[in-house]
């Protein structure tokens, strides 16, 4: 249950409101940027909000649960707020944002109603356009490494360790043991882990084949 202040609680009975809202941009350098949808400059916890209109607002949900809520955000490009250079150097990348509500006759009363952060930014002519993602994306990005029967290297990378100039980089590399095996003779950097075991295994009676679950593909 969202708490607010006494002030904003009688603003939102009272027949005439003073609300309105604003929205923090913190990025991870520590930069903070305040706008809101009212029309004179505002001052919350010793930020400036500068009006922007309501076309700015973010467009974003919020999911039950577990599921990260999504939405998007419309930046225009600023030479003293939100450039080009900043956005394209990825100074943006992962930056918070944070819905408040104030009343614009005193915005010491205010009340913090949902966070996001960038996700995707997609360049335009005069701006970009932000996808809004709840924190529990977090806990669908992968982290570390998966473990699977394909070599997860890029071919000619660091890991992988074979010589682009070679005459068999050409031919390009599908990720399986036979391929690093045959073509490129590469299998002590194979990343991968060819002998794992399927799902199939714990269904299998003891009668069943000794190679499972495509275990035998790439390996004889």
């Amino acid at each position: 249950m969202l708490n607010l202040p006494p002030a904003l609680n009688d603003a939102l009975a009272s027949e005439v409101a003073d609300l309105c809202w604003c929205w923090r941009l913190s990025r991870r350098d520590g930069l903070q940027l305040g706008f809101t949808q009212h029309d004179a400059a505002l001052t919350l916890d010793g930020l400036v909000y500068q009006p922007v209109g309501t076309a700015s607002l973010p467009d974003a949900e919020t999911q039950a649960g577990l599921a990260p809520g999504s939405g998007s955000l419309q930046l225009a490009f600023q030479d003293e707020a939100i450039s080009r250079d900043d956005a394209q150097q990825g100074l943006w990348n992962d930056a918070r944002l944070d819905l408040l509500q104030t009343r614009w006759q005193n915005p010491i009363d205010f009340a913090h109603l949902q966070s996001w952060w960038f996700g995707e930014i997609r360049m335009s002519r005069r701006g970009c356009e932000v996808e809004l993602v709840e924190r529990q994306h977090k806990l669908e990005q992968v982290i570390g490494r998966v473990f699977s029967r394909a070599c997860d290297a890029s071919l000619g990378d660091a890991r992988c360790g074979f010589s682009v100039d070679h005459p068999a980089y050409a031919l390009g590399c599908d990720q399986a043991f036979a391929t690093c095996r045959d073509r490129f003779q590469n299998t002590l950097n194979f990343r991968g882990f060819p002998y794992l075991v399927g799902n199939d295994v714990l269904l299998a009676s003891p009668g069943s084949e000794p190679v499972r679950d495509g275990g035998s593909r790439g390996l004889g």
